[in-house]
C-alpha cells in the first residue's frame, strides 16, 4: 500500500474541513462490542453444557482478539488524523498517522482468516455425523484461506523490501517509485484475495445446507436450522463490498481520506464472520434449564425427538443409534426407565408398557456434541469432571 502525498491547495469540491474519523469509530466499536457479547455467550454454552472448549472457540477468541487490535490501532491512527484529508495534517501526524494505520491492516485480515478457520472446525466437527459430506473440501479451503491471506500480508509488508519507512515517511517519497513495489499491484492482490474470502463464504454457506439436507428432521426444523447455520451468506456480501472498496489502494494520493471507508468494511467483515460463525451454538442459551446449576444440561427433549420424522410407534426398545443418527459412536448409551408421560404400548390384559430411550454424548464425542448443540441431532451432553480443551 503505497502513499503518493499531494501537495499544494485544496482541489475544487474539496470539503477543507471532512473528517471522516468520526464515521469509522461509530462502525467499528459498536460491530465489536456485539461481537465481545456473542462470543462471550458461545464460551458461556460451551462450559456450562461440556465444562472445555474445543479449536473453534480458541479459533473464535483469537479473531476476537485480532478483531480488538485492529480497533485500537485504527482509533490511535483516527486520534493523528486518519480520516481527514492529506493536506489537512502537518507531517508529523501524517507520518504517525499512516504508520499506525498501516499496520492495523494486518490485524483486519488475520482477524476473519481465524472466524473463517474456527467456522470450518466446526464443521469439520459436524460432518462426523454425516457420511455423505465429504471432509477433503473443508480442508482445501482452511489451506487456501491461510495460504492466499497470509500471502496478502507478506505482500503489503515486503513491497519496499526492508525499507517498509518509505511508506510513511515524506521525505523519502522520491524513493518509492524506485524501490516498492507498484501500487496498482497492491490493488490487484486486494481484488484477489477479497474474491477468494467471497468464495469461501458461499462454500460456508452452501455446506451446512448440505448437511441439514441429510438429516431426518422435518422441513420446518430444517428450514429453522438453515437460518442459523447458513449466516455466511452475510458476510459473504460483507467481502463482496469491502473487495469492492480495495479499489482505492490504486489511488492512494489522498490516502488518509480515501480509505477510511476500505478501512471500515474490514471491520464490518471481521465483525460479521465473528458473529454468523458463533450465533448457531448460542441455541442452547434459550433453553430455561440453561442455567439450571447442578443438573446435567439437556440439549434435546421430547420437542427435538418430535421433530425428527416418523419412527415405528412399537418397538422402541429395539432402536438402534443408527435409526437416528447417520453415523455409528461407541460413546452414546441408551437408557430406559419407567414414566407414565412417556410413549406407551399396549400389550394383552390391560398391561401399558412405559420405555423411554435417552441418547447421551460425551464431550469427547465432538462430532456429535456439536451437532447436538445446534439442534441438527437430538442428545444430552454428559460433561466431564473436569475442565480442559478439547483437541
Amino acid at each position: 500500500m503505497a502513499v503518493q502525498f499531494a501537495s499544494g491547495q485544496f482541489s475544487p469540491g474539496m470539503d477543507s474541513g471532512a473528517n471522516l474519523g468520526p464515521v469509522a469509530l461509530r462502525t467499528i466499536w459498536p460491530l465489536l462490542a456485539i461481537s465481545t457479547v456473542v462470543v462471550f455467550g458461545r464460551l458461556l454454552v460451551k462450559c456450562r453444557t461440556t465444562r472445555r472448549l474445543y479449536w473453534d472457540d480458541l479459533l473464535m477468541v483469537l479473531a476476537l482478539g485480532f478483531g480488538y487490535a485492529h480497533a485500537i490501532t485504527t482509533s490511535i491512527a483516527i486520534s493523528t488524523g486518519f480520516g481527514h484529508h492529506i493536506l489537512q495534517l502537518n507531517p508529523e501526524d501524517l507520518s504517525n498517522t499512516l504508520r499506525v494505520g498501516f499496520y492495523s491492516l494486518a490485524w483486519g485480515f488475520l482477524s476473519p482468516l481465524a472466524g473463517r478457520l474456527g467456522f470450518m472446525v466446526f464443521l469439520l466437527f459436524v460432518a462426523g455425523t454425516d457420511p455423505l459430506i465429504k471432509k477433503t473440501w473443508i480442508y482445501i479451503f482452511m489451506f487456501l484461506q491461510v495460504t492466499v491471506n497470509i500471502a496478502a500480508i507478506i505482500m503489503i509488508y515486503t513491497q519496499c523490501g526492508d525499507e517498509l519507512y518509505i511508506v510513511w515517511t515524506p521525505s523519502k517519497q522520491n524513493d518509492f517509485a524506485t524501490k516498492c513495489v507498484n501500487p496498482v499491484v497492491q490493488s490487484d492482490m486486494g481484488y484477489f484475495q477479497g474474491s477468494f474470502n467471497t468464495v469461501t463464504d458461499l462454500f460456508l454457506t452452501i455446506l451446512p445446507a448440505l448437511i441439514i439436507r441429510h438429516t431426518k428432521l422435518k422441513l420446518k426444523a430444517k428450514l429453522g436450522l438453515a437460518c442459523l447455520l447458513c449466516l455466511s451468506v452475510l458476510a459473504m456480501i460483507a467481502s463482496i463490498v469491502k473487495t469492492y472498496e480495495a479499489r482505492a489502494l490504486s489511488q492512494p494520493t489522498d490516502y488518509t481520506y480515501d480509505l477510511v471507508y476500505y478501512v471500515i468494511w474490514i471491520s464490518i467483515e471481521l465483525n460479521v464472520v465473528i458473529i454468523t460463525a458463533t450465533i448457531p451454538l448460542l441455541r442452547p442459551l434459550f433453553r430455561r434449564d440453561m442455567f439450571s446449576f447442578g443438573r446435567r444440561t439437556q440439549l434435546a427433549d421430547s420437542s427435538m425427538l418430535s421433530s425428527m420424522t416418523s419412527l415405528p410407534r412399537k418397538g422402541w426398545e429395539n432402536i438402534t443409534m443408527d435409526s437416528v443418527l447417520s453415523k455409528k459412536d461407541k460413546s452414546k448409551t441408551n437408557s430406559r426407565e419407567l414414566n407414565p408421560s412417556a410413549s406407551t404400548e399396549e400389550v394383552p390384559f390391560a398391561i401399558t408398557r412405559t420405555v423411554e430411550v435417552q441418547i447421551t454424548y460425551e464431550t469427547n464425542d465432538k462430532p456429535h456434541v456439536h451437532a447436538a448443540l445446534v439442534g441438527l441431532c437430538p442428545g444430552v451432553i454428559e460433561p466431564r469432571r473436569h475442565t480442559g480443551y478439547a483437541v
